[in-house]
C-alpha cells in the first residue's frame, strides 16, 4: 500500500513518511478499504495488530479442526455441521458491526473456530453420502477457486470490509439451508453407531434425492469410535496419519505462503485474483473429467504428479525472482504452480476421507486439518523472509514439496473407488510399502 503527501510527491511505502506526515497523507490506488486502514494498523506500534488479526483467526481454525471433528464422531455429522456453519455466518455478520478492534479480534477467533469445523465436518459429512466416483466431482465444482472468485467479486462490488463481511455471511446462507432441510444424517455414521433403522431412512432419502430406487446393501460390522491415541497405537492407522500429516502440512504452508505473496505480482489486484480463481475453478472441472474417463488415474498419481509440477514451477520462479524477472512468463508460471498446489489439496482431502475408518474418519481429518493450520500460521514467516532474500518463499516450496513427494511415493496408500463403509485397518498387521507390494485392486476393501 502506498501513499503520497498532499498529492505533490511520488507514492511511497516508507513507514517513516507515514508516521511523520499522517495529516497530509493520501493513499493512492486503494482497491479495498480494509480494517487495517480503519484502525491504523499500517505502520508503527499498532502494525503488529494486522498480523495478529490473521493469527487469532488461524488459532480459532486450529482449535475448530480438532474439536469439531472429534465431537462429530460422537454426536453426529449433521448437528455439528449445522452448528459450525451457523456460527460462521453469525460471526461474519457480526464482524461488520464490530464497534472496536478489540471486539473484532475476539470475533475473528470464533469465526476461525467455525471455519475449522466446517472444513473438517462438512467435508466428511458430504463425502460419506457420495458414491466413490462422485467424490472427485464434489472437489471439481465446490472448491477454493470458486470461493476465491466469489470473495473477489464481493470485494470488487463492495470495497469496504464491513459491508463485504456482511455480504459474505448472506452468501453462505443457502449452504446452511440445504444442510438443515435437505441433507439427512450420514448413513455411514448412523451405521457405525448401530442406529440401523435411522440409517435405512437416511439411505432412502438420499436415493429419493438422486431419483433412483432404494436398494438395501450389506454393511460391514459395527465398530466403536476410536480416539486419537487409539489411532496412534494402531500401526496401520498411525502410518497413514503420518503420511497424511506430511501432505496437509506441505500443501498448507506452500499454499498460504504463495497466496500471501500473490499481491506482490505486478498488475491489478482484482484482475490477478480473478485470473487465479477462474483458472483454479476450470482446472478442477478438467480434473474430474480426466479422473472419470481415465480409470488408471489414481489418487497416488494425482498427488505425486501435482507435487512434481509444483516443484518444477516454483523452482523456475526461484530463478526468475533471483534474476529480477517480473514479466508475463512469471505470472503464467505462478498461475500453473498455484493450480497444481490446489490439485495437491484435492489429494489431501480425498486420501484423508478414503483411507480412514468410519470410527475415526472425522477425528483423523481433524488432526490433518490441525497440522495444516500449523502450516498456515508458519506461512507468513516465509513471506517475512523475503525481506532478506526475495526467492525465499519459492525455494521453500520446492524443498518442502520434494520431501513430501518422496514420502508420498514410498508410503501413500491407493484409495480410489474405495467403499468408505469397508475401510478397515487390521491392528495386528503392518501395511506394506505401496510402491512395491500393493495394487489398487487389492485395496478396494481396506
Amino acid at each position: 500500500m502506498k501513499g503520497t503527501i498532499s498529492g505533490d510527491s511520488e507514492p511511497t511505502s516508507d513507514c517513516d513518511v507515514y508516521q511523520t506526515c499522517k495529516a497530509n497523507l493520501t493513499f493512492v490506488n486503494v482497491a479495498f478499504k480494509s480494517a487495517a486502514m480503519e484502525y491504523d494498523w499500517i505502520c508503527g506500534k499498532s502494525a503488529y495488530l494486522k498480523s495478529l488479526f490473521s493469527q487469532i483467526q488461524f488459532a480459532g481454525v486450529l482449535c475448530g479442526t480438532f474439536s469439531f471433528g472429534a465431537v462429530s464422531d460422537v454426536v453426529g455429522r449433521k448437528p455439528v455441521a449445522v452448528f459450525a456453519l451457523s456460527l460462521g455466518i453469525l460471526m461474519n455478520f457480526v464482524t461488520g458491526l464490530a464497534p472496536n478492534y478489540q471486539l473484532l479480534l475476539g470475533i475473528r477467533f470464533f469465526l476461525g473456530l467455525s471455519v475449522g469445523g466446517t472444513l473438517v465436518v462438512v467435508c466428511t459429512f458430504v463425502m460419506e453420502m457420495l458414491l466413490p466416483k462422485q467424490r472427485m466431482a464434489l472437489r471439481a465444482f465446490f472448491n477454493w477457486g470458486v470461493a476465491r472468485l466469489m470473495m473477489t467479486l464481493i470485494a470488487m462490488a463492495l470495497p469496504e470490509w464491513r459491508i463485504s463481511s456482511i455480504a459474505c455471511a448472506i452468501a453462505a446462507l443457502p449452504a446452511l439451508i440445504i444442510i438443515i432441510f435437505v441433507f439427512p444424517e450420514s448413513p455411514t455414521w448412523l451405521h457405525n453407531k448401530g442406529r440401523l433403522d435411522e440409517m435405512k431412512k437416511s439411505e432412502k432419502q438420499i436415493a429419493k434425492m438422486a431419483g433412483v430406487p432404494y436398494v438395501p446393501i450389506e454393511h460391514q460390522k459395527i465398530e466403536h469410535s476410536k480416539t486419537v491415541m487409539e489411532m496412534l497405537q494402531t500401526k496401520g492407522l498411525m502410518r497413514r496419519l503420518f503420511v497424511l500429516w506430511s501432505m496437509w502440512f506441505v500443501a498448507s504452508i506452500c499454499g498460504y505462503a504463495t497466496d500471501l505473496n500473490s499481491n506482490t505480482i505486478s498488475g491489478d489486484l482484482f484482475v490477478n485474483q480473478i485470473l487465479f480463481s477462474i483458472l483454479i475453478a476450470v482446472s478442477k472441472m478438467i480434473l474430474v473429467i480426466f479422473d472419470t474417463h481415465v480409470p488408471s488415474f489414481r489418487r497416488r498419481t494425482l498427488h505425486q504428479g501435482a507435487q512434481l509440477v509444483v516443484c518444477i514451477c516454483f523452482l523456475i520462479l526461484t530463478f526468475m525472482t533471483f534474476y529480477g524477472y517480473t514479466g508475463l512468463a512469471f505470472l503464467i508460471v505462478n498461475l500453473i504452480g498455484t493450480v497444481f498446489i490446489e490439485y495437491t489439496w484435492d489429494a489431501c482431502y480425498l486420501c484423508a476421507v478414503e483411507s480412514m475408518e468410519t470410527a475415526c474418519r472425522a477425528s483423523a481429518t481433524g488432526t490433518c486439518s490441525l497440522v495444516a493450520r500449523i502450516g498456515a500460521i508458519l506461512a507468513p514467516m516465509l513471506n517475512y523472509a523475503n525481506l532478506w532474500w526475495p526467492p525465499s518463499v519459492y525455494l521453500t516450496v520446492v524443498l518442502l514439496g520434494t520431501i513430501n513427494l518422496i514420502i508420498s511415493y514410498f508410503f501413500l496408500v491407493e484409495t480410489k473407488n474405495v467403499n468408505l463403509d469397508n475401510v478397515h485397518i487390521d491392528p495386528s498387521s503392518e501395511e506394506g510399502t505401496p510402491m512395491i507390494d500393493e495394487k489398487p485392486s487389492q485395496k478396494s476393501d481396506q
